[in-house]
């Protein structure tokens, strides 16, 4: 159902791409989205009909101060059989971790033995060791995750208001009638929410779902579509 929803989406999009306004046409500050569906403007956004909006179950939220409890998971491996397990950190990673932290092994608990800059990898990676309470076998791989208590109250969104493509993170922000893809630098995840370092402000309003189905009618119309010089 969703997956036609979308499709919905972008074919109204891409129809919409037709030479129905000329060139020479008087531009206007604001453009309000066509009756039959979905538009495209360049440094507005993606504007929808109240039909289409409620189509596609659209959703937003605001922007909010939270306070976040990091949290990142980490695959292990054991290298014989005993009470040791071992992974990578990255730097920032490593600077959180601590010897002696209690660890979550799926039900089970462990706790951090040790952590070693490696030598011979990346600059910046970093080996740590986590004690199990129980004995695993050689070659065994185990999901451990590590949780920080939470800190100062953070600009923070919910996950899935997020948005990553090879061009970096977005998300989609209510501009008026439109919502525009807007360039974000994520910090902390907890949970469902993650910190925004930049790119958003308090009291802002982002999509929260269908993002993808916005992003892939903006991706129709700006790389799929035919200008309005098509002379039909």
């Amino acid at each position: 159902m969703k997956l036609l929803l979308i499709l919905s989406l972008i074919v109204t999009a891409a129809a919409l791409t037709s030479c129905s306004e000329s060139s020479a046409s008087p531009s206007t500050e604001h453009t309000a989205a066509p009756e039959n569906g979905a538009q495209f403007k360049e440094g507005k956004g993606v504007a929808l009909t109240a039909l289409m909006a409620e189509s596609i179950r659209l959703q937003t939220a605001e922007v909010q101060e939270e306070k976040i409890a990091p949290a990142f998971t980490l695959s292990l491996q054991a290298m014989q059989r005993g009470t040791e397990a071992s992974g990578w950190l990255t730097a920032d990673q490593a600077a959180r971790v601590q010897p002696g932290m209690e660890v979550e092994l799926g039900t089970a608990k462990g706790h951090v033995l040790r952590i070693e800059k490696a030598a011979y990898a990346t600059l910046g990676d970093f080996e740590v060791t986590v004690q199990t309470a129980a004995p695993i076998e050689a070659g065994s791989a185990i999901t451990a995750t590590f949780r920080f208590p939470a800190g100062d109250t953070v600009t923070a969104i919910p996950q899935a208001a997020l948005l990553t493509t090879a061009e970096g993170t977005f998300v989609y922000a209510k501009n008026d009638e439109f919502y525009l893809r807007t360039p974000v630098k994520v910090g902390a995840r907890s949970g469902d929410h993650v910190e925004i370092t930049d790119g958003l402000y308090t009291g802002d309003e982002v999509v929260t779902t269908p993002v993808m189905s916005l992003w892939l009618a903006e991706l129709q119309i700006l790389r799929g579509g035919k200008a309005c010089t098509c002379g039909h």
